[in-house]
């Protein structure tokens, strides 16, 4: 080959790779459906996010366990080599343990600490839900909306489930680890609470940047739920979007508050259950968040007590709530960022995975019952919940209310009972 003939190929090539990393490093932020593809039985897809393996080193030293971890996923170990490690000595510290597919554990561990049982029992959405599962309710012929961050589609805990994948105000440049989380614990095959809901997903970042400062602007979220409500007027009676879960609370000083909540009352008019962090603005219940022992039985009720992340605040009486729903949030398995079938667990869970968690729920509710209605599901749900004893440096509390799926299922079914 000519000197002159591999220049101008180096150039095209070279252009070739710009033009195509140009395109790559950043991807559209609304990228809308055509919503007249709706409703022909066949997923409604505009964009694919790219996603990745997270990198780590082969550790020498653990990773520094602090308290203020119990406000996040708990003492992060995911995807480390901790092969050269040993954990035999940090029992305390592994009660508190976040992990994935990709850690690599050491020989080393305490007795009472094994990873692979600990997930296993973490992809058990808890209190019954299986047993519901066994009954055949699984939430076939229920459609559920998310909105949340970029979504990893191709993971085989819900790829089948999606109906639709749009972006609207997302600034996210690839799959995070959120969406997976949340789509997998509302319809996951495996951890979901209602593994046959059909998914209807927009990716969607509440506020923006600004002089490199995150400004919420829950405009952002209204414009989110409206949409919602634009996809049902698409949709057969049958197919309604029936609940939305978004996993994030109103904040009082946040830009776009009367916004949001105006479009929350809009969902409730067209009977559509839009469950937030902060449910009590909008409905007549309080949101909160279970937590239980890395290896109890996440179906016994008496294995749980309140979520690490906010049990101080029970254990004190600062938190003084009417009408608490309480769902399971920690010791959760769910549908990982970095592959099509990984997984991650937190010991510690927020309640970002309990809105996921309830709107399977509703689905299952809605299977039994199409024509129930938001306001009953509530009274149901609290009248049929459970309240346990807790003891906690020897004193006893009184926790309550547990939603009871199965006793709440079956008061849907047989109402005159």
């Amino acid at each position: 080959m000519r000197k002159n003939d591999k220049t101008i190929i180096l150039i095209i090539m070279t252009c070739i790779l710009l033009l195509s990393g140009c395109s790559n490093t950043r991807v559209k932020e609304t990228q809308l459906a055509n919503l007249n593809d709706l409703g022909k039985n066949k997923p409604v897809i505009v964009t694919t996010e790219l996603y990745s393996k997270w990198l780590s080193d082969k550790l020498n030293e653990l990773p520094i366990f602090q308290s203020s971890s119990l406000q996040g996923l708990g003492w992060d170990l995911r995807s480390y080599d901790l092969s050269s490690l040993n954990l035999s000595g940090h029992s305390e510290e592994l009660k508190y343990v976040a992990f994935d597919t990709d850690t690599v554990w050491p020989n080393n561990l305490p007795t009472d600490f094994d990873p692979s049982a600990i997930m296993e029992l973490g992809r058990d959405p808890g209190l019954g839900i299986r047993t519901l599962h066994e009954r055949g309710i699984t939430g076939k012929g229920v459609n559920i909306a998310i909105i949340d961050e970029a979504l990893l589609l191709e993971h085989e805990e819900y790829k089948d489930n999606i109906m639709l994948y749009e972006r609207l105000n997302c600034q996210d440049q690839k799959a995070t680890m959120h969406g997976p989380g949340v789509a997998s614990l509302a319809v996951g095959q495996n951890v979901g609470v209602a593994p046959d809901a059909k998914l209807y997903y927009i990716a969607s970042t509440f506020g923006k940047i600004v002089d490199n400062k995150f400004e919420v602007d829950l405009t952002i979220m209204a414009d989110g739920i409206k949409r919602v409500l634009e996809i049902n007027k698409h949709l057969s009676d049958e197919e309604k979007i029936r609940v939305i879960s978004i996993s994030r609370g109103i904040d009082d000083n946040s830009k776009g508050i009367d916004e949001v909540i105006a479009a929350i009352e809009l969902a409730k008019q067209s009977d559509v259950f839009v469950i937030t962090t902060t449910t009590s603005i909008n409905y007549d219940f309080t949101i909160m968040g279970l937590g239980r022992d890395l290896m109890s039985d996440p179906n016994d009720a008496n294995s749980y007590v309140p979520g690490l992340f906010w049990s101080d605040t029970y254990y004190s009486g600062e938190f003084q709530r009417d009408n608490l729903l309480l769902v399971p949030i920690d010791a959760r398995t769910y549908a990982s960022t970095t592959g099509e079938k990984d997984y991650a667990f937190s010991s510690v869970g927020g309640l970002s995975w309990a809105s996921p968690w309830l709107a399977g729920l509703y689905a299952l509710c809605v299977q039994v019952n199409p024509q129930i209605t938001i306001d009953e599901f509530i009274q149901l749900a609290i009248k049929t919940g459970d309240e346990i004893t807790v003891e906690h440096e020897a004193a006893q509390y009184t926790l309550k209310t547990m939603i009871n799926p199965v006793k709440l299922v079956d008061a849907i079914e047989h109402p005159d009972n």
